[in-house]
């Protein structure tokens, strides 16, 4: 991997030094796609990036708002713990038809945040006040922060969006300072987020994806992939952003972990 320094100074409170990612051996790789991708050291750090232009653009978090989401319900007290049991109101939250098998029965916090099952964080809106969420999107600085009180659907319908640099912005100080959490908070969070470890390095982070037009789930798709990787001591090693565009849902849904792993294995954070 070539790394060619440029400015970009809205990293500056976080990074010391930004180098651009010479993206040209994953083209073939990466085909029609459009991706976006930031990747910060935390020894040095400095701050890599493919497609800059990208980093200042919102978007729906779709299911990345699962990690502020589970904070939020933790903290506001709504939900005690990661095994917490919503029954599946099937009146309420009727079976679409691209909910997979798994989405379809009843859910603890823990497996609605793996499953990325949307109705169980739907029905923790009406329990969670509007205040809460006001006090800790800001608290996170979480995109624009912008949400309707009751509304279900604020992190999918495009009134509530968020940068990659936001994104990131909001891991590194999650990992920083838990964004004034509580540790046992931030600790459940981790037991949820955590995806494997390989050579003693552990990587957490969330996927997220949703239709560009709200209207069509067959058309072009939007995606996510948001993480950190932790080393054997638990200390941070790297916090990482994947944002991507593809025509459909397939074309993303494995791609988007499987180039963001590949990508931090090439520069040194992740070994395969």
């Amino acid at each position: 991997v070539w790394l060619l320094f440029f400015p970009l100074a809205s990293f500056a409170d976080i990074c010391k030094k930004n180098n651009l990612i010479d993206a040209t051996a994953y083209t073939t790789d990466i085909g029609i796609r459009k991706v976006t991708f930031l990747v910060i050291d935390f020894n040095s750090m400095n701050c890599m990036v493919i497609n800059p232009a990208g980093l200042h653009e919102r978007h729906s978090p779709w299911s990345t708002f699962k990690i502020p989401h589970t904070l939020i319900a933790l903290e506001a007290g709504v939900v005690k713990s990661i095994d917490e049991r919503v029954e599946w109101d099937q009146a309420k939250y009727p079976a679409k038809p691209f909910w997979p098998e798994t989405w379809k029965q009843s859910q603890t916090l823990k497996t609605a945040f793996q499953r990325s099952a949307v109705w169980y964080y739907q029905a923790l809106v009406p329990r969670i006040a509007p205040d809460e969420y006001k006090k800790w999107l800001a608290k996170f600085h979480y995109g624009n922060q912008t949400f309707t009180a009751g509304s279900n659907q604020f992190w999918l319908d495009g009134e509530l969006k968020i940068s990659p640099h936001e994104q990131m912005d909001f891991i590194v100080w999650l990992l920083k300072d838990r964004c004034g959490t509580k540790a046992h908070t931030f600790a459940a969070l981790e037991s949820i987020a955590f995806q494997e470890t390989k050579n003693g390095s552990s990587l957490y982070a969330k996927t997220g994806a949703g239709p560009l037009d709200l209207n069509n789930n067959d058309g072009a798709f939007e995606g996510w992939y948001v993480g950190y990787v932790k080393d054997k001591n638990g200390k941070p090693i790297t916090a990482f952003v994947t944002y991507m565009q593809a025509e459909d849902f397939s074309a993303l849904q494995r791609y988007r972990k499987e180039l963001s792993v590949k990508l931090l294995a090439d520069l040194g954070f992740w070994k395969s």
